[in-house]
C-alpha cells in the first residue's frame, strides 16, 4: 500500500502527514463509460508543443491523454517535418493563435517542448483574455509566465512546475525550494491564485480556497527522467476534459503516473531503464487494475 494524504471526492481534503490513498478512493474519482457514451462526452483536448525540433515533448503530452481517455486529441505543433504517419489518431494544428479561436471548450495543455521565443507569449495571453478555463502550464510555458507580466491567472487553471520552474515561477532558488518545498507550493498558490502542482519525490497539490495541501507519494526514482512530466501533464489535461475539477484530475493523475512507474518496475524492470513511453504503455494495465482490484 502507498502512502498518500487525502481523503476524496467531493469533499476533498488533505492533512499532510495523516490518511492512506487506496485504489478504492481513486477508482471513485475514475471516469466512466455507459453504452450511450460518445467521443463527444469523453471531452476535447489540445496539447500545445513540440516546436522546431521538439516534436517529443508534445508526442508524448497527446500519447498520454489519449491513454487516458480523451474522446478527442489535438496537437498544436511544428508540422514541417512532423511524422505524420505515425499519429493517426491525432488532429494536428500548427502553433498558429488563429488555431485557437472556437476552443475555448478545450481542455489545453501547454509548454512541452514549445520554446520559450516571445511569440509563444502570445499564445498564452490569448487564453488568458478569451477566458479558456481548462489549461494547464507546464515546462516552457512555466520559463514564458516566469519571465513576463501577464494579467492574473484564471483560478481553474493548473501550473505543473518542478523544483527549478518553481524557483524561476517565485524569483528564488533551487535550492530554497528543496529547503522548505511546502512553504513554496503555498507562496505560489498564493501568487497565481490557481491549482500548483509541485513534483517530486512527493507531490504536493496546492488548489485556491483551501488551506490544506495534498501529498503524493505512489512515484519512485524511475521517474526522474526528462518526459515523464510531458506523460503526466497528458494525463491531468485528459482528466480535465473528462470533467475532473483541477484537484481531482491532479491527484488521479499522479497516482496513476506513479502507480504505473512502481509496477513497471514490480515486472523485473530496473529503475534506470524506465522510459516515458514505456510509462505511457503502461497506463491501461494500471488504469483497470485501480478499476477493478480491492
Amino acid at each position: 500500500m502507498i502512502h498518500a494524504h487525502v481523503e476524496v471526492r467531493k469533499n476533498l481534503k488533505s492533512v499532510v502527514g495523516s490518511n492512506l490513498l487506496s485504489n478504492r478512493q481513486i477508482r471513485k474519482l475514475l471516469p466512466n463509460r455507459t453504452k450511450t457514451s460518445n467521443k463527444t462526452s469523453a471531452g476535447k483536448v489540445l496539447i500545445i508543443g513540440g516546436g522546431k525540433g521538439l516534436y517529443g515533448a508534445g508526442i508524448l503530452s497527446a500519447l498520454a491523454a489519449t491513454r487516458t481517455g480523451a474522446g478527442y486529441t489535438h496537437l498544436m505543433t511544428d508540422l514541417t517535418k512532423f511524422p505524420w504517419i505515425k499519429f493517426p489518431d491525432f488532429i494536428l494544428h500548427p502553433i498558429k493563435i488563429s488555431e485557437l479561436k472556437n476552443k475555448e471548450e478545450f481542455a489545453i495543455g501547454i509548454g512541452p517542448g514549445l520554446g520559450i521565443e516571445d511569440k509563444n507569449k502570445k499564445l498564452i495571453n490569448y487564453l488568458i483574455k478569451n477566458n479558456f478555463k481548462k489549461v494547464v502550464v507546464d515546462a516552457d510555458a512555466l520559463t514564458l509566465i516566469a519571465n513576463s507580466n501577464f494579467p492574473s491567472l484564471p483560478p481553474t487553471w493548473i501550473l505543473t512546475p518542478h523544483e527549478g520552474e518553481l524557483a524561476r515561477l517565485l524569483k528564488t532558488t533551487s535550492s530554497l525550494i528543496k529547503k522548505d518545498r511546502l512553504k513554496a507550493i503555498k507562496e505560489a498558490q498564493a501568487k497565481f491564485n490557481c491549482t500548483v502542482l509541485l513534483k517530486g519525490a512527493a507531490t504536493l497539490i496546492a488548489t485556491p480556497n483551501s488551506p490544506k495541501i495534498l501529498s503524493i507519494q505512489t512515484g519512485t526514482p524511475a521517474l526522474s527522467k526528462a518526459g515523464t512530466g510531458d506523460v503526466l501533464l497528458g494525463m491531468i489535461v485528459a482528466l480535465r476534459a473528462q470533467g475532473l475539477d483541477t484537484r481531482e484530475a491532479c491527484l488521479v493523475a499522479t497516482y496513476i503516473h506513479g502507480k504505473a512507474a512502481r509496477e513497471w518496475g514490480e515486472e523485473g524492470n530496473d529503475h534506470l531503464s524506465l522510459r516515458p513511453t514505456d510509462l505511457i504503455e503502461r497506463l491501461p494495465k494500471t488504469i483497470k487494475l485501480i478499476r477493478f482490484k480491492k
